[in-house]
């Protein structure tokens, strides 16, 4: 019995060492939620930012961080990445937190708690040694802050300005205000923006505060950035900034205070811009990329094009696309990816097209121009991609389809002999009279009407026979493309959604013999209901777009739908395929 006894407690331990072990192995192996600060030695002055990263998740809460003694939250921005590998989402998000440390010493940073899927995880500590500045704020040269003696005994004012008060058409400046507050209570603060009347301002406002000595009186400044671009030349002015202040004990009361108005000359674009500009202002590069430079002519190419840099990248127009020969080209809409940094406003869009070849052989993707003005070097730059070789390899299905280009049989037909015999002459000039009913003549020209009659009948017929040829041609081109992109997808890593929303828009615009992208879904199923399709099959289809666009846009909300995406969109092509074809 004491046997038994201790060979089931043995067991038991094995089980829980064993348990122990994998919950410690998944732990260390998988730390979904961490922290860094960007760094650990900052002034008075400076602003150290708290960064909370969470990774593996696609829907993640806001982190909330702890009561941080010594220091205050002057501002907080987020940035994701989301991604499918073989069609399982993923992403990393970044939460970032300014702070601004109120006094010198160390500041320590508790472990911020995020709780995600039920499970709550935790970040460890971080410590910052917080030295003495000099009063001014940031490592740049201080602001401009008001000394006029009218000042003396004021408790608050409002003071803005912009960075730049003559800019060109479509550049970046920046408008700041800032609000002196000499109390030391009662900071209750509401900021109202001007309309901005003839700027485009869509970015958030940055805003953070120090404390300065202006006119005898030590202030604490809260200072407010927005980004400005204006798009209509001539005399602007900028409407009054609005502080509401809270003045009571209890902050129950408010009194407005309002910065002078700030006029702006918004200068136009010098002349002598390049042929290919068309509206783009600030500092770009381009590049240009394919998915493979190998393919069969049954297979598309992806051509990602790319436009980064410093300016409004939210109007920024698209590149002059080169004439394509040899493609067929489908474009999707761009992904556009936005940031600021110090204090500019930049970041990248990014062009999608799908092509397919009209031909086998080597073909050449030409160089892509875009040109744009550079308001700091005051002129017109024009930058460009390389050029891309791809080789087109003939497959049997394209060249049963008769895909041109494909080697054919080449057939020599005797027209006629190269000696013509000579007619003899009649030996007698001499005319019979013969009655005009025993003619060939005279009954072909009866009979004429009737054999015109058949001769147009039959090349009718000829015409529809060589259209319905065509139309079938046209369709197992359609079908096998569409098919071979899916197929493609399936293979290799790239966005599930996006390449079967693709594929069926190439599809229905090769079948339906017109564009295709670009139309609402409602022009679609029209369109398709148009072409004897069942309302039920265009309402799928219509369907299928729409979880190809929140696939696209939203996977985090998706789940399970995109390992089955793909072979749903070809199961709907089979089914399209088979009406168009009653």
């Amino acid at each position: 019995m004491l046997t038994k006894t201790v060979k089931l407690t043995t067991l038991a331990l094995i089980l829980t060492l064993t348990l122990a072990i994998n919950v410690g192995a998944t732990h260390a192996q998988v730390m979904p939620v961490t922290a860094h600060v960007d760094r650990t030695t900052v002034s008075t002055d400076e602003i150290v930012t708290l960064t909370v990263t969470i990774v593996g998740e696609t829907n993640v809460p806001l982190p909330v961080l702890p009561h941080i003694e010594g220091a205050q939250i002057i501002g907080r921005s987020t940035a994701s990445q989301i991604t499918i590998t073989n069609g399982k989402a993923s992403a990393e998000f970044n939460f970032s937190f300014r702070l601004q440390p109120l006094r010198e010493g160390l500041l320590t940073i508790d472990p911020v708690k995020v709780v995600i899927n039920g499970t709550e995880f935790e970040t460890h500590a971080i410590e910052v040694t917080v030295v003495r500045g000099t009063g001014v704020a940031g490592s740049s040269s201080a602001p401009p802050t008001p000394t006029s003696r009218t000042l003396s005994g004021q408790d608050f004012f409002v003071a803005a300005e912009v960075d730049n008060e003559t800019p060109y058409l479509g550049e970046q400046i920046a408008y700041t205000v800032r609000l002196y507050d000499a109390r030391s209570f009662g900071r209750g603060q509401r900021y109202r923006a001007p309309a901005f009347t003839g700027f485009w301002n869509i970015q958030e406002d940055e805003r953070h505060t120090y404390n300065t000595v202006t006119a005898g009186r030590r202030y604490s400044v809260t200072e407010t950035s927005s980004i400005l671009f204006p798009t209509v030349v001539g005399e602007l002015e900028i409407d009054p900034a609005v502080m509401e202040i809270s003045t009571g004990f209890f902050g129950g009361s408010r009194s407005p205070q309002a910065s002078m108005p700030v006029s702006v000359t918004v200068r136009p674009l010098p002349l002598g811009a390049p042929q290919s500009f068309t509206g783009a202002v600030g500092s770009y590069d381009i590049s240009a990329s394919v998915d493979t430079n190998d393919i069969s002519s049954s297979e598309p190419v992806i051509l990602t094009i790319s436009v980064s840099g410093k300016g409004n990248l939210d109007v920024l127009p698209e590149p002059g696309w080169p004439d394509m020969p040899g493609w067929r080209v489908f474009d999707n809409p761009p992904d556009t990816v936005t940031y600021t940094t110090s204090g500019e406003f930049g970041g990248k869009r990014t062009y999608h097209r799908v092509l397919i070849p009209k031909t086998s052989g080597f073909l050449n993707i030409p160089v892509v121009e875009y040109a744009f003005f550079d308001p700091k070097e005051e002129r017109y730059r024009t930058i460009s991609t390389r050029p891309i070789a791809v080789t087109v390899s003939l497959d049997a299905t394209a060249q049963a389809n008769g895909f041109p280009n494909a080697p054919a049989k080449l057939v020599i037909e005797q027209v006629d002999s190269d000696i013509r015999h000579i007619k003899s002459a009649p030996s007698s000039l001499s005319v019979r009279a013969e009655p005009l009913t025993s003619r060939r003549l005279y009954w072909a020209l009866w009979a004429s009407p009737i054999v015109l009659l058949v001769a147009s009948a039959g090349w009718r017929f000829k015409e529809r026979l060589l259209l319905g040829r065509g139309e079938v041609d046209n369709a197992a081109f359609a079908r096998n493309t569409a098919l071979s992109m899916l197929q493609y997808a399936k293979q290799s890593d790239s966005d599930h959604f996006a390449a079967s929303e693709g594929a069926l828009i190439a599809y229905l615009t090769t079948r339906l013999d017109r564009p295709t992208y670009g139309l609402t879904h409602d022009e679609v199923s029209s369109l398709l209901t148009q072409g004897n399709i069942s309302p039920s099959l265009a309402q799928e289809v219509v369907s299928l777009l729409n979880l190809t666009q929140d696939g696209r846009f939203g996977p985090a909300q998706l789940g399970d739908s995109v390992e089955g995406v793909l072979d749903q969109t070809e199961r709907l092509i089979d089914e399209l395929e088979w009406e168009f074809e009653q």
